[in-house]
């Protein structure tokens, strides 16, 4: 287990605390820059309790004037600190006993001065720093793999193994990046002290995705301190204090093609399929930027979308948000492509996030085909290309923790979807990945409130665009949306469960069939798929084959998807997961029990907007059926209603103009 030096460093009267696993790096970087003064505090195999004094000294450092005298003093308050957290976190985890004497420790290894020159490594680091060019050299490299990337320990492993290279020593490389003012090291877990006259307490913050209501304590085997892991990105690896967690901000072209030794090619540009140029940037953002689409706007569509490139390309300061407002089924994703364009020629790199790993596997070929010269790619969970470098990356919002202020422009796709909505978790992690001074998109055909209230101006006298937003109430085939039918069923989920009849529900559906048209029947939780799903079997016997359920944790969810698509299956009955990303022409919806709080107003017009997507066919059924009256169908209803008469007027005033 690795262990973290504690140590001030003092060059031209100014003195600052740091944190290293490996001293000789320290050593040798300060040595070459300033010659400076270096002060040991202690050392922990604990990254949090070494993050945490560090933040101490730093305070007190900038409140008295460092002499050499005071180093004991430092000491002293350092030991303190140490004391005071270890009884504060056996009170926090009542019922634990410590692996080893205390929860907390801090050593002592030694003096100051030209004493610090001749203090060992930790026993986790046996090289010997023999040839500084060769690790400047290998940390350039690692500097390159790294860019734009926040990950654990365990991950960084695991990246450079699928790039099939292994540096001399990693803690090396990253010290001297961190030193070099390129990279930040932060324990996976941090924690603090806040104190207060009732009483004092450790606050515990997971670094990586900022939950402070998740963090369990627990003894670690590994560093054998008191330690705590967090419980809402477990899936995304185990984040602990004593887990180094490494974020690196993107860096440019010309800093990462410096990383190649003269007249090489880099491994990056080969994992691209990229040429040299690409790093040396000349040509490439221009080709990367090719526009291979064939359709055409509408006159709304390309107001909408020329508004989108507008604010992408403009350098205005404190212009970072943009709300794009386009009702389902009026090419949202067409018109992102001028500012996908607009970024790549500017030689940045896109994200687009979305909330669904649905939506993630059918934009990512769509954007491929009308970009054939980017690099494409799609990340989720089970994605084998997470660890390649893009110009397009494609990622469900959970996958976008591993980014780092990568990308200047980031596209944030129904911002109003679970379980993006009204999770902070995911808020802080997309912005995160923003480069600084970048753009993020926000992409919705039905935003939160909060959105609406931030980025749609009242002041504004057209409520159709300003420049933190554009509004596009009408679909690209020119047809209107769908208005939805309502009807209250009393004792509707009786009657499923004893296989009673239903009149609208059996009629509708019926007629839909018989149309040859397919269905979308929703139902608001997993275990009423099989129920509905069964009596509609039962009652429609010539077209029970063609019937299925899915939800999200079904395991032949993609492949009943599959099937939905090629018409193989005409009925699907499902949870919401298919309420929006997925588009099948010729196909009408119906919801059983709109009553139930899952479907709430933006559900509803989302699921409503399944119907008439395509050109061909703009027009069909949608049907709610409830057990009751709701606001929410009303509200719906509402809404759509009002797409629809803004659509209307603008087509109207356009054909007066």
């Amino acid at each position: 287990m690795r262990e973290y030096l504690l140590y001030i460093k003092v060059s031209g009267g100014a003195a600052q605390a740091h944190i290293t696993p490996c001293f000789q790096v320290d050593q040798a970087f300060w040595r070459e820059r300033e010659g400076a003064q270096l002060y040991v505090i202690g050392k922990s195999k604990s990254l949090a309790l070494a993050f945490s004094l560090r933040g101490e000294l730093n305070n007190a450092l900038g409140d008295h004037a460092f002499t050499e005298k005071s180093v004991d003093s430092y000491r002293a308050l350092a030991s303190a600190h140490v004391r005071e957290a270890t009884v504060l976190y056996g009170k926090q985890a009542a019922g634990m006993t410590p692996i080893e004497k205390e929860w907390l420790s801090l050593e002592s290894v030694g003096g100051s001065g030209e004493q610090a020159d001749t203090l060992p490594l930790s026993p986790s680091s046996k090289d010997t720093l023999e040839d500084t060019d060769e690790l400047k050299r290998e940390s350039e490299r690692l500097l390159a793999w790294m860019s734009g990337r926040a990950l654990l320990w365990d991950e960084v492993g695991v990246l450079l193994n699928k790039k099939g290279w292994a540096p001399r020593s990693l803690e090396y490389c990253f010290q001297w990046m961190i030193l070099s003012g390129k990279a930040e090291r932060r324990p996976g877990i941090e924690w603090r002290i806040r104190r207060s006259w009732l009483r004092h307490r450790m606050l515990f913050t997971c670094a990586r995705c900022g939950s402070e209501q998740t963090i369990v304590l627990t003894r670690c085997h590994s560093c054998r301190q008191g330690c705590a892991y967090c419980t809402e990105c477990l899936d995304m690896g185990r984040s602990k204090c004593c887990t180094p967690y490494f974020c690196v901000p993107r860096q440019k072209a010309s800093q990462a093609y410096e990383a190649v030794s003269p007249g090489k090619l880099c491994e990056r540009t080969v994992n691209r399929g990229f040429t040299g140029e690409r790093m040396a940037g000349t040509s490439y953002e221009r080709r990367a930027a090719l526009l291979d689409w064939q359709g055409t706007y509408s006159p709304m569509q390309k107001m909408a979308a020329e508004k989108a490139r507008q604010f992408v390309a403009s350098d205005r300061p404190g212009l970072g948000e943009f709300l794009l407002w386009a009702v389902c089924g009026a090419g949202k994703t067409e018109l992102l492509f001028p500012s996908v364009a607009e970024t790549l020629r500017a030689g940045g790199q896109v994200l687009i996030a979305t909330p669904r790993k649905d939506v993630v596997l059918e934009l990512a070929p769509r954007i491929a085909k009308v970009f054939p010269n980017a690099r494409v790619i799609a990340v989720h969970g089970s994605s084998t290309e997470k660890w390649e470098d893009s110009d397009i990356t494609i990622a469900t919002t959970h996958q976008v923790m591993r980014f780092y202020h990568r990308f200047p422009l980031v596209v944030l796709d129904e911002v109003d979807a679970f379980p993006y909505h009204n999770n902070p978790v995911l808020y802080r992690v997309v912005s995160r990945a923003v480069q600084p001074g970048g753009k993020i998109l926000y992409l919705s055909a039905t935003p939160p409130r909060y959105l609406q209230k931030r980025l749609v101006p009242k002041r504004a006298q057209s409520h159709m665009h300003s420049r933190t937003h554009v509004l596009l109430p009408g679909r690209y085939h020119g047809s209107p949306l769908p208005v939805p039918l309502v009807c209250t069923v009393r004792g509707l989920h009786k009657h499923l469960s004893a296989g009673r009849s239903i009149r609208p529900l059996l009629e509708t559906l019926a007629a839909s069939l018989d149309g040859g048209r397919q269905v979308f029947v929703f139902v608001p939780r997993v275990d009423q798929v099989p129920v509905v799903l069964g009596y509609l079997q039962r009652r429609l016997p010539g077209y029970s084959q063609a019937m299925a359920g899915v939800h999200a944790a079904d395991p032949e969810r993609e492949e009943k998807v599959r099937l939905f698509r090629a018409k193989q299956l005409l009925v699907m009955v499902t949870t919401t997961i298919l309420e929006r990303g997925v588009t099948i022409p010729r196909s009408d919806v119906i919801v059983v029990g709109t009553e139930a709080p899952v479907f709430d107003e933006a559900s509803l017009v989302q699921i409503a907007g399944r119907v008439g997507r395509s050109s061909d066919a703009p027009s069909g059924t949608v049907l709610f059926i409830e057990e009751y009256r709701t606001s929410a169908s009303r509200a719906a209803i509402r809404q759509i209603n009002r797409m629809n008469q803004l659509a209307a007027s603008l087509q109207q005033a356009g054909g007066q103009s």
